[in-house]
């Protein structure tokens, strides 16, 4: 143990290639990022939680619905910051520009049929869920609210991609913290209302969101467009390469639909616990407001692991790119024990912050079933690590196929089929389907984990280096002349 201890906590851990210090330093602005977003969507929850117990327990199954429906475009448009890590390690910026502006035209076709045909799945699907009508129509409204948010984000992902592939991950952040900033003011005005802004409720939220998307989107793409243009000319040859648009669709789509089967997943479970009625519901959402504000942090990690090791490879760098993936979940793990501190010896506290101003009297129950579920939220946590970690390692390197069969098989074969055996055959509540979703968990993260270890990551070839090609460019035209 004392010499594993050694070996971990050498100099060259942390300032070596692809050390602690080189992970966080490109890491620290996307979990500031994530960091941001959390607080303004708990701040979100917190404000529907002072208008309408009802709106807080609609906000979660519409909005992961919603984000269901067009996460698969959105994570095949973020995809291309993985492209470009792997252009930018290989020293080629022609091929990295390339890549953006594929990712760009790919994100038009998503936006239209974000607007133009997910609306109408999404409230056939609400309708499905059973709910009462009061709480029927504020997942409509929610919903209808955040439909532009989508487009925009789609939009923007794959000029975010242009900087945060390259490792320049502080103008992302700070955008998108801003954006988030100016959300949290304006949710309060458009939810409560402000003198002639009428209170808007549950369908303020939604449009919050999205207007703020589309001041991120216009943020970014105008500050893509200002680059020096010696270095990064960004705005030439912007003209679509079929074969970057192929690219993106052969390696980022199997992310999308693992992202969007997840997510749809999720929304499952969320709907299956609704019809366990409003207080299991509103406990189920407010542990999960809590639970990001610990775990979204993770996705920052995680984005930033995918993005140094896909660099790495780019340079042909496969064994360090390989220790960044452990280092990474080692950063992970000691981030979520001291987060499981606070749900072991304060789940309650943290449970009464979204009291109601009204209460109808049901909110001791709602407090006491999200303090179960954030000391099950903890081990949940520490089982995920695996998972998001080794994911965006699978993913810098283009292996995305398999990750999107294990998410698939472990979300329709075990979690959705096991707990909606636990709600309507054993009648159980939502402390047991969340303890059975730590056991759905650890599984998917040990699998996950699994497929990193066997290597096989090493041998896809997701992007031909720029030696390469100026050497095929050369006998071609060798072949020309003769």
């Amino acid at each position: 143990m004392i010499r594993l201890f050694r070996l971990l906590t050498r100099p060259l851990e942390f300032t070596g290639r692809g050390g602690y210090f080189e992970l966080l330093k490109l890491a620290y602005p996307l979990i500031l990022m994530s960091a941001s977003n959390t607080i303004m969507q708990f701040i979100d929850r917190k404000f529907l939680a002072l208008s309408s117990t009802v709106d807080v327990a609609a906000a979660m199954p519409a909005g992961i619905l919603y984000f269901t429906l067009f996460c698969l475009f959105l994570s095949a448009a973020t995809f291309t910051s993985t492209i470009v890590a792997q252009y930018h390690g290989s020293n080629d910026r022609q091929s990295m520009l390339s890549a953006v502006w594929s990712g760009v035209y790919f994100a038009i076709g998503a936006g239209l049929i974000i607007t133009f045909i997910v609306p109408f799945a999404g409230r056939y699907l609400i309708g499905l869920g059973g709910h009462s009508p009061d709480l029927y129509w504020r997942e409509i409204a929610y919903f209808d609210g955040l439909i532009p948010s989508g487009v925009f984000a789609c939009l923007a992902a794959p000029f975010f991609s242009f900087f945060s592939g390259q490792g320049r991950t502080l103008p992302v952040a700070v955008i998108n913290i801003l954006a988030c900033v100016l959300n949290i003011f304006m949710d309060y005005v458009f939810i409560f209302g402000w003198g002639p802004i009428p209170a808007m409720g549950i369908f303020g939220a939604g449009i919050t969101t999205s207007f703020c998307a589309m001041l991120a989107f216009l943020s970014i793409f105008i500050y893509f467009l200002l680059q020096n243009q010696d270095v990064s000319p960004t705005r030439r040859n912007i003209r679509p390469k079929w074969e970057g648009v192929t690219r993106l669709i052969r390696y980022g789509i199997p992310t999308g639909v693992q992202v969007a089967f997840d997510c749809g997943a999720f929304a499952l479970v969320s709907f299956t616990v609704g019809t366990l009625g409003s207080s299991q519901l509103a406990a189920h959402t407010i542990a999960l407001s809590i639970n990001n504000m610990f775990f979204i942090p993770l996705l920052g990690l995680s984005d930033a692991t995918s993005i140094l090791i896909g660099q790495y490879i780019g340079r042909s760098k496969h064994s360090i790119a390989r220790r960044i993936a452990y280092r990474a979940w080692r950063v992970s793990i000691l981030y979520m024990m001291l987060g499981g501190i606070v749900y072991l010896f304060f789940p309650e506290a943290l449970a009464e912050m979204f009291r109601p101003k009204v209460d109808d009297g049901s909110f001791p129950m709602i407090v006491e079933l999200a303090g179960w579920l954030l000391v099950t939220a903890f081990v949940f946590n520490m089982s995920d690590t695996l998972k998001f970690i080794f994911a965006a390692s699978l993913r810098g390197a283009g292996d995305t196929r398999p990750i999107m069969l294990i998410c698939m098989s472990c979300a329709y074969l075990l979690m959705v089929p096991g707990v909606l055996v636990i709600v309507y055959v054993f009648k159980g509540n939502v402390i047991w389907v969340w303890v059975y979703l730590v056991f759905t968990a650890t599984l998917e993260g040990v699998l996950i984990m699994l497929r990193f270890r066997s290597g096989k990551w090493r041998h896809i070839r997701m992007i031909r280096p720029a030696g390469k090609i100026a050497r095929l460019d050369e006998k071609r035209q060798q072949a020309g002349t003769e």
